[in-house]
């Protein structure tokens, strides 16, 4: 090797060194950056003459060193595992909240709840029961009445509420999902262009595995890597993004819970109306919470409801009041009518505003007796009325959530664990850059002590002339 090839293997050495310190200083400068894989400089020995020709001769050793790229640590199974635990993740998280709403709005148990509500009624009942002449407790009967259906009737209003909302964030979580795949789009596009011309594609590959993570996040989408460099996203199979190409999707349905059996929520392809299967997510926690969990919950209540009206009606038609009818001063018996009114617990409500017209007694004989009220007490205790029905329906609500918090908290630690294994291989450590650093650093000295004493030698081979 000549003296002057020393120098460019020296200075070969100083450049690749020198890049790999800008690499760096560009991981730690993004180590706290959303989405950031930190990057390796590649180097390979630049290679001998292994063909002997006239004119390429080679003295046997290396001209030194180059840099073939630079290399983004990125594990593509990794990040397959990671978007599939998160999607899962945020299905699960979002069922969580749902359910808790539902359980604020039935406020159970409580000592102001429905069910304490209930109580007071039926011993309410047995007041009448043992006073059916005295007004006060008359009145104290259909002042607890009225609680009951309002009560009814608030926490059917608040679970309509929850659904409007619910229906409100998935049209707002579609929305997004437009604006990441338009996103996703139009980095595929720059990314393929820059692979042409042969330039770095690290950083924006980053920002879009993170718009693909968010996306899943929303809908469980999935991701397939093309040789041009660009990705496909897809939903169930179903291609959401490919190339610069988009699919855009839109949410349909009814926006109140009593409009959902006529048109059920679904998210749809807007090019062609077909339905996109989203069983992953945050969107899917949205569909099954607008089409399964607060109906339910709705339908439940309205159940009790129906049940309440219809066998305390039933029993209190049965039963005689003491309306006083003018100009007579003592009683004149009526018959029962409904005591309450409405169908559901939409539009509960008590019929009767007149304390006289509560049919206590069984007979118009004497309508002074409490027997028919006792009656009307002990459905209480009937397993299939509305007081043990509100009970099985409350239960039936804990139950699931409860089983939905136990899956979500698993599932968080599953997504915890799967990011952290993601960040161990591809996230920037700043203890191991440091350590690069010194490496390259005392690399870099080393060439530039190469040149010096090059150096120095030619200038003694120079002085030798003289």
């Amino acid at each position: 090797m000549s003296t002057f090839s020393g120098l460019n293997t020296a200075l070969s050495a100083l450049y690749a060194q020198r890049r790999a310190l800008d690499v760096t200083g560009q991981n730690i400068a993004n180590v706290n950056t959303e989405g950031y894989s930190r990057q390796r400089v590649e180097l390979s020995p630049v290679e001998n003459v292994t063909e002997p020709a006239r004119y390429s001769l080679s003295a046997g050793v290396g001209d030194g060193v180059r840099i073939t790229g630079v290399t983004r640590l990125h594990n593509e199974f990794m990040t397959n595992r990671t978007r599939s635990e998160h999607g899962l993740n945020e299905y699960l998280q979002a069922q969580k909240t749902v359910y808790a709403n539902v359980e604020q709005a039935l406020a159970e148990p409580s000592d102001n709840g429905l069910q304490a509500q209930f109580s007071d009624y039926w011993n309410a009942w047995s007041d009448v029961a043992n006073r059916p002449g005295d007004a006060s407790a008359r009145t104290q009967l259909l002042s607890r009445a009225n609680t009951v259906a309002g009560t009814m009737r608030t926490t059917r209003a608040n679970l309509g509420e929850l659904y409007t909302a619910t229906r409100e964030q998935l049209t707002a979580d579609v929305d997004v999902v437009n604006q990441t795949t338009a996103g996703i789009a139009d980095l595929n596009t720059r990314i393929a262009l820059a692979k042409v011309a042969d330039m770095p594609t690290n950083e924006l590959s980053d920002k879009r595995d993170t718009l693909i993570l968010r996306l899943s996040e929303l809908t469980g989408a999935t991701a397939r890597p093309k040789k041009d460099g660009s990705t496909d996203v897809l939903l169930a199979g179903a291609v959401l993004v490919q190339g610069d190409t988009v699919r855009a999707l839109q949410a349909v349905g009814s926006t109140t819970v009593d409009g959902r059996t006529i048109a059920p929520p679904q998210v749809q392809f807007a090019d062609s109306g077909g339905v996109a299967a989203i069983a992953s997510g945050r969107i899917a926690s949205r569909l099954e919470a607008l089409n399964t969990t607060v109906p339910d919950a709705v339908q439940g209540l309205d159940d009790v409801a129906g049940q309440l009206i219809t066998s305390v009606n039933a029993q209190h038609a049965q039963g005689w009041d003491i309306t006083v009818v003018p100009p007579a001063t003592t009683p004149t018996p009526v018959q029962g009518g409904d005591f309450f009114s409405g169908t559901d617990a939409a539009d509960i409500g008590v019929a009767i505003a007149d304390p006289t017209k509560v049919a206590a007694s069984s007979t118009a004989t004497n309508p002074f007796q409490g027997d028919n009220a006792t009656l009307l007490a002990n459905l209480a205790k009937d397993p299939a009325g509305a007081d043990v029905q509100y009970r099985n329906f409350v239960v039936d609500i804990g139950i699931s959530a409860q089983t939905v918090n136990r899956r979500a908290d698993a599932q968080q630690v599953i997504a915890d664990d799967v990011t952290a294994a993601e960040q161990a291989e591809s996230g920037v450590s700043l203890d191991e850059e440091m350590t690069n650093m010194l490496q390259f650093q005392r690399a870099y000295e080393a060439a530039a002590k190469v040149i010096s004493v090059v150096d120095s030698t030619l200038d003694s081979l120079i002085n030798m002339k003289r």
